[in-house]
């Protein structure tokens, strides 16, 4: 779910790595129960629950194991007879700080390279191919698992009448550790987790027909890290023709590492790791746990991102979305849009009074998530945000401005951006204020149970928004119906490019009256230029992601 991996501290404790069964070992068991699919590796049998057939855990690469390790992904080893895919596929090893709906019941594995796919029944008849939604889970490249109780792709399969497959690959210090310039002979073997995506992608375009979906009509989606993700692929000349549509929520990043940035984390993860020269036969010998242990420790001691993807002049050949729309978004149609108050989830002390705008600044200063600012720059901005929102208190305006700062300023930059490449670009903004932090914030991620059409999920966000506060605070059920809204809505832009549906008309976005399509609690609508004092304020200044 989060971006920013130290928006949380500490983590959570992980499963076991040495007690996990590989997936790939998995062997189909008991009758013939359920559906089986033909793959190009192979068959694979899933489940039938009500209209939607589930196929989880199913392999698009070999292990990344042994000699593998810290290497790109190759084809699975085709398997003989019929393979169970009724199980998630392991998440990587990982420091997860999350709460309880954005974690993976599965035990952590470096054999994590699985897609799982939820098919209309009806829509394995190759007449009646569906689109196919691609979902690339969030985490800030270090964490996740698309095997989260929240991503669940059943419902949104079934309402949107299409193809949802989700991905799970490798992240942290596993995916996204630069070796190109300090271990010789793994040069080629940059940017693994972007790689892994690319994989996953092929297998899509090879197989997805099997299972009803169209390959020439597959749309990437994908929130908070997800969506960075995919922005990145889009700068990858290797993603290019493997996804047509794309939807970017909360997370418009616009850069990537350098090679000089990565090499400082690299030394950091070595040091972590025992110091001195490494050889790829030393990665090699090193257990999972060590590089689970070294990951936190890069990941508490440098702040920002410190794995991502990086500029290495061959698999992303030059930077991303800094400077204009990359080449690979030409003629993708692109959604892209954030949430009303970001950054609430991510900042320290929502409970607590701030007293004066000295320490409003400070705070603001020292969240990460606005640029460099002296102090007159800062009394100007504060003076213009009080201007737009004349009634809000000093936390409601330290919420505002992160969010202003961070998140929704990028997403402005790139919507601009897509303008000069063809294929339309939709924006909107997710306003539903959950019941945490006492319903005060439209949080990061609050979206995806929407949008996923799974309303009923484990703890979230400050730990006691339940299920049985949410129905509290929602007595009539509204939520139900704007999770249909939007599933629609998500479904119409997999099926056409174009996010309008009965219910909605939704107008490209456009630098003019800027429409933005706003879904909250009672109706959704189109607001031109929304907030546009806010607009204006942070209009010019650098963007922090």
């Amino acid at each position: 779910m989060l971006l920013a991996a130290t928006a949380l501290a500490g983590g959570m404790a992980c499963t076991g790595l040495g007690a996990a069964t590989p997936a790939s070992a998995r062997a189909v068991r008991g009758s013939d129960r359920g559906l089986v699919m033909p793959t190009r590796y192979g068959r694979v049998r899933g489940e039938q629950s009500g209209a939607v057939q589930s196929f989880r855990g199913v392999p698009y690469a070999a292990p990344p194991v042994g000699s593998d390790r810290f290497r790109a992904p190759r084809a699975p080893q085709p398997w003989q007879g019929v393979r169970d895919a009724t199980m998630l596929g392991h998440p990587c090893v990982q420091n997860n700080p999350d709460f309880p709906a954005w974690q993976d019941p599965e035990p952590e594995s470096e054999d994590c390279l699985y897609v799982n796919v939820w098919t209309p029944a009806r829509s394995t008849r190759v007449s009646e191919a569906k689109p196919v939604m691609v979902w690339i889970h969030g985490g800030a490249f270090s964490y996740g698992s698309a095997g989260a109780p929240v991503y669940d792709g059943a419902r949104l399969a079934e309402v949107a009448d299409a193809v949802v497959v989700s991905v799970n690959h490798r992240l942290n210090l596993f995916g996204y550790l630069w070796l190109g310039d300090a271990v010789p002979e793994l040069a080629a073997h940059s940017n693994l987790g972007q790689r892994d995506l690319v994989a996953a992608l092929r297998w899509v375009q090879e197989n997805i027909a099997a299972f009803g979906g169209d390959p020439r009509n597959v749309t990437a989606f994908g929130e908070s890290g997800g969506g960075a993700k995919i922005n990145a692929l889009l700068a990858t000349p290797a993603a290019r023709g493997l996804f047509h549509k794309a939807v970017i929520e909360s997370g418009s990043q616009l850069a990537v590492m350098t090679r000089e940035q990565a090499n400082e984390v690299t030394e950091a993860a070595f040091a972590a790791l025992g110091g001195g020269k490494f050889s790829e036969a030393r990665l090699r010998a090193l257990s999972p746990d060590e590089l689970r242990q070294a990951a936190r420790t890069v990941e508490s001691e440098n702040p920002g991102l410190p794995f991502q993807p990086v500029v290495d002049g061959r698999f992303i050949p030059q930077q991303t979305w800094k400077g204009g729309a990359p080449a690979g978004s030409r003629g993708i149609p692109m959604m892209i849009g954030t949430n009303s108050h970001e950054t609430a989830v991510f900042l320290p002390g929502m409970t607590d009074q701030i007293d004066t705008d000295t320490e409003l600044k400070q705070r603001v200063t020292a969240s990460g998530m606005a640029p460099a600012l002296s102090d007159a720059e800062f009394a100007e901005l504060l003076a213009g945000y009080r201007r737009a929102l004349p009634s809000a208190t000093r936390l409601e305006l330290l919420v505002a401005m992160t969010t202003d700062l961070w998140m929704w300023h990028s997403a402005l930059v790139q919507a601009e951006l897509k303008q000069s490449s063809p294929g339309p670009v939709y924006f909107y903004e997710f306003a539903w204020r959950t019941p945490c932090f006492g319903s005060s914030w439209a949080v990061h991620a609050g979206e995806l149970p929407f949008v996923f059409g799974n309303l009923t999920y484990p703890t979230a966000w400050d730990g006691t928004d339940s299920d049985a506060v949410r129905s509290a605070d929602d007595p009539t059920g509204q939520r139900f119906a704007l999770a249909d809204q939007m599933m629609h809505a998500w479904g119409a832009f997999a099926r056409s490019g174009n996010p309008s549906t009965t219910a909605l008309t939704w107008p490209e976005y456009d630098t003019r009256t800027r429409p933005t399509m706003v879904f909250d609690r009672g109706s959704s609508a189109v607001v031109l230029d929304r907030n546009a004092q806010r607009r204006r304020l942070i209009d010019g200044l650098p963007t922090v992601w």
